[in-house]
C-alpha cells in the first residue's frame, strides 16, 4: 500500500492518494464501490449512506461521516459518474453539489494488476476541504490510520 499527497493549486489541504493491490479481480472489487448505500457497512468512520437518484452511470449521494470527539459530523451531496470497461477499467469520480465541505472530490479507480484479471490495482484520490478547521492531529490520523483501514476494509469486502 502506498499513500501519498501532492498539494492542490489555490488549496490549504492537499490531494491523499492511496494505491493498494487486492487479491480480487476487478469486478468483484466494483461491486462494492458501486452500491454506496452498504457503504457503512465495511467503511470505516462512513455512518450513513443516501443514494438520492442513478440516472445510467449518474449517482447523486449524501454520505454522512462519523467525525472524532469534538468535531460534529460532516455530510455531504456529491455528484458522481460511474465510467466501467469492463475487465478493464472500473472507475466512480464525484464532486461536491453541497454540504459541510467547501470542496469534496475524488476517485475510486480499479484496473488489472500487472494484467492479472484476478488481482485489482486500486487507486483511491480524494480531496476535501471541510468548512470547519481540522485538527492537524485529526488530519495526520487519517492519513496515518484511516486510509489504510479503508483499503483493508476493501480488501475484506472483496472477498465476498
Amino acid at each position: 500500500m502506498l499513500i501519498e499527497t501532492e498539494p492542490v493549486t489555490g488549496s490549504s489541504q492537499p490531494r491523499l492518494i492511496v494505491c493498494a493491490v487486492i487479491d480480487a479481480p476487478p469486478a468483484r472489487v466494483w461491486k462494492h464501490i458501486d452500491n454506496a448505500p452498504r457503504y457503512p457497512e465495511f467503511m470505516p468512520r462512513v455512518k450513513a449512506v443516501q443514494e438520492l437518484s442513478r440516472n445510467g452511470n449518474d449517482i447523486r449521494t449524501r454520505v454522512t461521516v462519523d467525525m472524532p470527539f469534538p468535531l460534529k459530523n460532516m455530510s455531504a451531496v456529491t455528484r458522481a459518474k460511474h465510467t466501467v470497461e469492463p475487465g478493464v477499467r472500473y472507475e466512480r469520480a464525484w464532486t461536491l453539489e453541497e454540504g459541510d465541505y467547501h470542496v469534496n472530490e475524488g476517485s475510486w479507480v480499479f484496473v488489472p494488476f500487472e494484467g492479472d484479471p484476478n488481482r485489482t490495482l486500486a487507486t483511491y484520490q480524494v480531496h476535501v476541504l471541510p468548512k470547519i478547521p481540522i485538527p492537524k492531529a485529526i488530519q495526520s490520523m487519517v492519513q496515518e490510520k484511516a486510509m489504510p483501514k479503508l483499503i483493508e476494509a476493501l480488501r475484506e469486502r472483496a472477498k465476498t
